[in-house]
């Protein structure tokens, strides 16, 4: 690749190549014209790198059907010592039956021979592709044309053992070929269950409707808003157990929850205007410590900062900023944020503290930032797409944030910079229910730093997407189908479980990602 040379400008040599999903073949080679001549963001690599990595995919790919092609060859050696043995008796019949095998063997040797050459121009546009996803898909699709031969030639060697059944009476092909079916089905089995992404590992009845679910710090304890009340769980196994555990404070329905990283205090808002806090006092009991009558309206969403040295909460169209100080059991109000013009619905902090993104229906997204230990104040303003409010922001980093569409399924990706919001058309991420509307305004987008995945919902779907260090976002297996767009859910702090309450089944379903 190395010794290539431009198409546009004759005579450069290849530099780079061009990893953007938009071009194909050549069109990836990239001159020093080229790269000069081009615009906006570059997504590339060098000539060096995209050849190891084409070398490297390939001489994977090279292992895998060696081995898929070797299990049949044993079993067709077998076959033939057992002709041979024959042979003798009814030469002409095994002869015939040898020639089959040659020309199995022959298809086999042919289906492996085509990934030992390489054509430069196809296997670039895998570039931007997971080497995991094009093994997976290659291993699929080569074990289901080795079945097809192998179900061809069971036929026309079945036509000729059928002339020695006379004299051959325990010689049966069948039994062989089922032994080989087997054996591949099995491996097709085996690399399935250890490439699903994520998969229920159980689920419980819950009839009341959950509006907001959330876990402690040591993923021990789930508590789930339950209508006016909220319910706690035991998290043990893979499985929810019911402690008969019921906090009893709120007259409405309660739609936020947060738990502290640190400990087992738990703070809740609803419909009924409330922000109230509680400590587990010890196994079985929890206390009520603060109550805070926030003012007119709804408690829309609910934050702790990641130092939980402050509560963020929104209200109609403010985002009022609590001080908190959980060992002494304090909470004082610090300040109201009042920008937006209507009701604010999601709010998401950075995990350094410094800068605060919410949108609002007033179709804007804003962006604060900390100019003090204690005090936020406003930056920026970005107006969205008419009559779109958006559905959900999230930090992936500390200076990128996702902007979900609510009439369709786009998730946008935006950068901080320099105090301004500058949008990342390139790693915009469209979701599969693309054309519609999600409908719903609960179940937060989460992002798990420990996983760098982002759980994100849209629809009927919920959606597993997979951070790298440039922060694209691809998906992460199928997305799971939930078949009612009105789902709630969240994830473990390790990452390792998805719980989801759904309208459609009335029960929490728990998924363990992979």
């Amino acid at each position: 690749m190395s010794n290539s040379f431009c198409n546009q400008h004759s005579g450069n040599q290849i530099i780079q190549v061009n990893i953007k999903k938009e071009c194909q073949g050549r069109e990836r080679l990239m001159c020093q014209e080229c790269i000069q001549n081009s615009r906006g963001i570059l997504h590339v690599m060098s000539v060096l790198e995209a050849s190891e990595m084409v070398e490297d995919l390939k001489s994977q790919q090279q292992q895998q059907i060696y081995n898929l092609v070797n299990v049949v060859k044993e079993m067709l050696a077998k076959l033939k010592e057992k002709t041979d043995c024959l042979q003798s008796k009814v030469y002409e019949q095994f002869t015939s039956l040898k020639q089959k095998y040659d020309l199995f063997q022959e298809e086999l040797d042919q289906l492996v021979e085509q990934y030992n050459s390489q054509d430069l121009s196809k296997e670039l546009q895998f570039l931007d592709e997971s080497p995991d996803s094009i093994l997976q898909e290659q291993f699929l699709s080569d074990s289901n044309k080795i079945q097809q031969i192998n179900r061809s030639y069971l036929q026309k060697i079945n036509k000729v053992s059928q002339t020695l059944q006379s004299t051959i009476k325990d010689w049966s092909v069948q039994s062989e070929f089922d032994e080989m079916f087997n054996q591949i089905s099995t491996q097709i089995n085996n690399y399935k269950k250890q490439n699903d992404f994520w998969m229920q590992v159980s689920e419980i009845n819950q009839q009341q409707s959950c509006w907001a679910i959330a876990f402690n710090y040591s993923d021990s304890i789930m508590a789930a808003g339950c209508g006016e009340n909220i319910k706690i769980w035991d998290f043990q196994d893979k499985k929810l157990i019911d402690s008969g555990i019921l906090l009893e404070g709120h007259s409405d329905f309660v739609q936020c929850l947060t738990f502290s990283k640190r400990c087992n205090w738990l703070v809740s808002g609803g419909l009924d205007q409330k922000i109230i806090c509680w400590n587990q006092v010890n196994v079985n009991t929890w206390q009520k410590n603060q109550v805070l009558q926030s003012g007119i309206g709804d408690i829309q969403y609910l934050i702790l900062t990641p130092a939980e040295d402050q509560i963020i909460s929104t209200q109609n169209s403010k985002i009022k900023i609590w001080n908190l100080n959980i060992e002494q059991n304090t909470i004082s109000f610090k300040q109201s944020l009042e920008m937006h013009r209507s009701t604010v619905k999601f709010i998401c902090v950075n995990e350094d503290s410094t800068f605060l993104i919410s949108n609002a229906l007033d179709n804007k997204i804003i962006l604060w930032s900390k100019q003090s230990p204690n005090d936020w104040s406003y930056q920026c303003t970005i107006d969205r797409i008419q009559k779109d409010c958006g559905n959900r922001v999230c930090f992936i980093s500390n200076t990128t944030f996702t902007y979900q569409s609510d009439n369709q399924g786009i998730l946008y990706i935006y950068k901080i910079n320099n105090g301004g919001l500058i949008e990342a058309p390139e790693l915009k991420v469209i979701l599969q229910s693309e054309r519609v509307q999600d409908g719903t305004k609960l179940f937060p987008s989460i992002f798990n730093n420990k996983k760098n995945i982002l759980i994100q919902k849209h629809e009927n779907f919920v959606y597993i997407l997979k951070c790298d260090q440039g922060n694209t976002l691809r998906m992460y297996g199928d997305p799971i189908n939930i078949h009612s767009r009105f789902n709630y859910g969240t994830i473990t702090n390790d990452g390792n479980y998805l719980v989801i309450w759904s309208l459609e089944t009335k029960s929490f379903k728990i998924y363990q990602i992979n």
